[in-house]
């Protein structure tokens, strides 16, 4: 059997979008779709869908190449052994899928972990229905949970790497800010893109660096969510998934919650300008409810905001590691250095930063707080070192 495959996205008239494995003839490999849609449709966002598919998707390719049979083995709660596990599966699960001519042969342990985590879930869920499926009391059950036991055990011993610590997208520096707005005026001479889109890509950095929206949070903005003429002018973010009017397949994503965000008053009157005089000049813009358009009226796709700020890394190199994400923890570092600054307890910024970035959990913030302690931890070592060096120069020039 062939064990290439497809991750497709069907888009309904509807709005909905379902995401489904294909085999090499197109056509849908049944166990793992039902698990995406019972068991992980509801609790996902697309693209960790598509995160989550590609792995099963080598996982059901493992099961074609080696002709094992997975599929039997799930259905009848036979599972996999250990062995099979570690000896078989996890070496597998190692490999650099990616296509090229030089490449690693393995990925990272991060990687690593994520794989088998996703494909232990996926292993999990469909014992537990064969096991829901047998009769109540019944011998057979007091066995498959001795027999899921040892494969979570299995997973969790091929899983058993030391792993580095996850290197969240680093914020910029103020002078590094600075400097980039510098650039990206639309009247810098410096500006790296042509003249029609400049009020639109400035526009684009300068609410992820000021507000710390998501890429999908800032392509899912509608005109109407930018509400200007009040008192205290303020953004709508709002989740909307599967939207009838976006004609989108990879459909951006609100992933955290909705909320309200205030827009200063120089941000609200760059927002004025280009919804009233640059995006009414656009083919079609009439017809389209969102607020950032491409140049033939179709609303901007995910790749195309990486586009602009790859456009600024390749005439700045400075900006080479530039990423939308690193705009907003940008933001969130200076959001949690602005609330220090004025006198706010840790615990009551975190519960602000919570609703400005639109977290359910806590554990959301950690990374963006690792990232501004690091940050601050820096500045007071060089500022030590400093003044270590200066004592120095001092008693260098006194021996003299």
């Amino acid at each position: 059997m062939d064990p290439r495959f497809h991750v497709v996205t069907v888009r309904h008239p509807g709005g909905e979008r379902l995401q489904i494995l294909l085999d090499a003839d197109r056509q849908p490999v049944a166990w793992v779709n039902a698990y995406l849609i019972r068991r992980l449709r509801p609790r996902l966002s697309v693209s960790s869908l598509v995160k989550t598919l590609y792995v099963l998707g080598y996982l059901w390719a493992w099961a074609s190449r080696e002709a094992f049979p997975l599929e039997e083995r799930l259905v009848s709660a036979e599972g996999l052994t250990q062995d099979e596990v570690v000896s078989q599966l996890y070496p597998w699960l190692r490999r650099n899928f990616r296509p090229g001519k030089v490449r690693r042969l393995v990925v990272s342990p991060t990687t690593v972990a994520f794989r088998l985590n996703v494909v232990s879930q996926c292993v999990v869920w469909h014992l537990e229905c064969a096991m829901s499926a047998m009769p109540a009391g019944s011998p057979e059950i007091r066995d498959m949970r001795a027999r899921l036991t040892l494969i979570e055990r299995g997973f969790a011993t091929a899983a058993r790497a030391r792993l580095p610590v996850a290197v969240h997208a680093a914020p910029l520096s103020a002078e590094q800010l600075q400097r980039l707005l510098q650039v990206c005026r639309p009247d810098s001479g410096e500006n790296p893109w042509k003249r029609p889109y400049r009020q639109r890509n400035f526009l684009i950095v300068l609410i992820l660096a000021t507000l710390g929206l998501r890429r999908g949070e800032l392509l899912m903005l509608r005109v109407s969510d930018c509400r200007l003429s009040r008192a205290l002018p303020e953004i709508r973010v709002e989740r909307s998934p599967d939207d009838p009017a976006d004609p989108r397949i990879n459909e951006p994503q609100v992933k955290t919650e909705s909320r309200y965000l205030p827009c200063d008053a120089s941000l609200a009157r760059y927002l004025n300008e280009y919804i009233c005089k640059v995006r009414r000049t656009i083919p079609g813009a009439g017809k389209s409810p969102f607020l950032f358009l491409s140049r033939d009226g179709q609303p901007m796709s995910l790749a195309r905001v990486n586009g602009l700020l790859d456009q600024v890394a390749a005439v700045h190199p400075e900006f080479d590691d530039l990423h939308p994400h690193c705009l907003r923890s940008t933001c969130a570092t200076n959001f949690r250095t602005a609330g220090l600054s004025s006198g706010l307890d840790e615990e009551r910024i975190d519960k602000d930063m919570m609703y400005f970035f639109g977290w359910r959990s806590s554990d959301s913030v950690r990374p963006y707080i690792d990232a501004a302690i690091r940050r601050e931890s820096c500045e007071i070592s060089l500022g030590y070192q400093a003044t270590l060096f200066a004592k120095s120069a001092g008693v260098a020039c006194d021996q003299r």
